[in-house]
């Protein structure tokens, strides 16, 4: 039995303001032929780190169960653009965020972000355009 693996990176061009996505395609083919044709797999993954990044820190008031909440928040933010870095305090009710600097000032970037989590079901607000030196964030995967 012979097996071949083929990984194809493509990227995705596109005529939006954000940077394009790439996209990973696994293709594996078993003994080739016209009864098994090849399966081919895509996935969209993260684009690069932007050069900067503007951090802020977002208060959720309610925002204080250890699992849901944060998954509820998650979700929410998965529709908005410009998300690179997601990370939840929940003792303080806080989340930390980051974003491309060049996007603009961090009251106009996260109006759509505060929007999205309050209709998650929380009370957000701006709460500094920082993050505490102990935060903890991962990268989020679009």
């Amino acid at each position: 039995m012979h097996r071949t693996l083929a990984l194809l990176l493509v990227g995705a061009a596109c005529n939006r303001a954000e940077p394009p996505a790439l996209a990973v395609a696994v293709a594996v083919a078993v003994e080739p032929g016209p009864s098994r044709p090849a399966v081919i797999p895509s996935v969209t993954i993260r684009p690069d780190r932007p050069a900067a990044l503007a951090h802020v820190t977002i208060k959720a008031l309610g925002m204080n169960c250890p699992e849901s909440c944060p998954l509820r928040v998650r979700e929410a933010l998965a529709a908005v653009p410009n998300v690179y870095e997601l990370g939840f305090d929940l003792d303080h009710e806080a989340i930390y965020m980051s974003y491309d600097a060049k996007l603009g000032t961090p009251k106009d970037v996260t109006r759509p972000m505060i929007a999205a989590i309050h209709d998650a079901g929380f009370d957000p607000w701006l709460a500094t355009a920082s993050w505490p030196d102990d935060a903890v964030v991962q990268v989020v995967a679009k």
